[in-house]
């Protein structure tokens, strides 16, 4: 059964907060993949989230380059976080070391997921929507790029602010889901998505 938590930004307010501590047990053992960006390991955004983590009381938070790194620390994490950047640059690289299925297989098996943003799309059946939208960023031009697909919905992070920078962006998705008979889950800078197996719940800071 998935176990998974979506969001849009990482820990930006405490219900996302207390959604990731209800996601992962205390003294977990976390790996945080950080191939959906060129820099890896160095990107300031991928030690900030490792800084972040540890903070919440976790000693042992692990950046893991799975194009270099030993795979079977995957296997012994507690919960994996696979965190924001470029989306067909996470799928490309988790598709060369053929983890797509393996992380299909983990995240039903139970074990924790936590996606960000990019790491949250990865998390649904494809990026068929963003080969539309983006397809500037479809490096190797696929037309269908299946995902990890430890869930069935597909989201679209940062919406609110996205729609800001593109007030077409609605119409566009709504013409997707029509051609396709699919459906988007639109995600704004605060909000995310708790699963566990059918059950689905949004997470959202308290009204003020």
């Amino acid at each position: 059964m998935a176990n998974l938590l979506l969001s849009s930004r990482a820990f930006c307010n405490q219900a996302i907060t207390d959604a990731f501590l209800a996601l992962v047990k205390p003294n977990a053992t976390i790996v945080i993949i950080v191939n959906s960006v060129t820099e890896g390991k160095r990107h300031p955004q991928m030690q900030a989230l490792q800084r972040t983590i540890q903070q919440l009381g976790f000693e042992h938070v692990t950046l893991l380059d799975v194009l270099t790194d030993d795979l079977a620390t995957l296997e012994t994490a507690d919960a994996i976080v696979l965190n924001g950047g470029y989306e067909f640059l996470l799928l490309s690289n988790l598709r060369k070391m053929n983890l797509l299925t393996r992380f299909r297989q983990l995240a039903l098996a139970g074990k924790p997921f936590y996606g960000i943003s990019a790491g949250a799309i990865l998390l649904g059946p494809d990026l068929d929507l963003y080969t539309q939208l983006y397809p500037e960023d479809n490096m190797e031009q696929l037309t269908h790029a299946p995902a990890i697909n430890a869930t069935p919905i597909r989201i679209y992070p940062h919406y609110d602010a996205h729609c800001q920078l593109n007030p077409n962006l609605p119409s566009l998705i709504t013409d997707w889901e029509r051609q396709t008979g699919s459906h988007v889950t639109q995600l704004t800078n605060d909000q995310g998505l708790r699963i566990r197996g059918t059950e689905v719940q949004l997470i959202q800071p308290a009204s003020k």
